[in-house]
């Protein structure tokens, strides 16, 4: 790969090994408390505390971009020592700054689908025991033929 050219050409010539995060007790504590902020607890189905998020936040945070990964980790280190109206005032602020047109609102568009996009895939992955979450959305991806 040429040095001077900071962009991957696609197809990759060799397999990229993904790195391996490690995650901290305060970007565990942030993502707990960012996932109670984007997906408040509802009585019909599973709080983001319970699927247990820890276990599995890896498998996507291993595959992200560096730079979006050491971004991501920083904010979630931020969250980890805010208290919860403030992560819901940012979050909060990201969405109205997203609505913005052009360059202007560019930032907090991609701000807000990296914060939402991080809870919602681990979430609805169904990452638990008995499938919870699929069965109570009617998610089923078996082919019939």
């Amino acid at each position: 790969m040429n040095s001077n050219n900071k962009y991957i050409k696609l197809p990759l010539p060799d397999y990229q090994e993904p790195s391996k995060t490690v995650l901290t007790k305060s970007h565990l504590k942030g993502v707990e408390k960012l996932g109670k902020v984007v997906m408040p607890d509802n009585s019909d189905f599973p709080a983001f505390s319970e699927i247990q998020a820890e276990k599995y936040l890896n498998r996507m945070i291993d595959y992200m971009y560096d730079d979006d990964r050491s971004a991501i980790l920083v904010i979630l280190k931020l969250f980890s020592i805010m208290p919860l109206f403030k992560i819901r005032w940012t979050m909060s602020l990201i969405e109205t700054g997203s609505k913005w047109q052009g360059m202007l609102g560019a930032p907090f568009r991609m701000l807000q689908i990296a914060l939402k996009g991080l809870i919602f895939t681990v979430y609805y992955s169904d990452v638990t025991d008995d499938q919870v979450i699929h069965s109570k959305i009617g998610y089923d991806a078996k082919i019939v033929m």
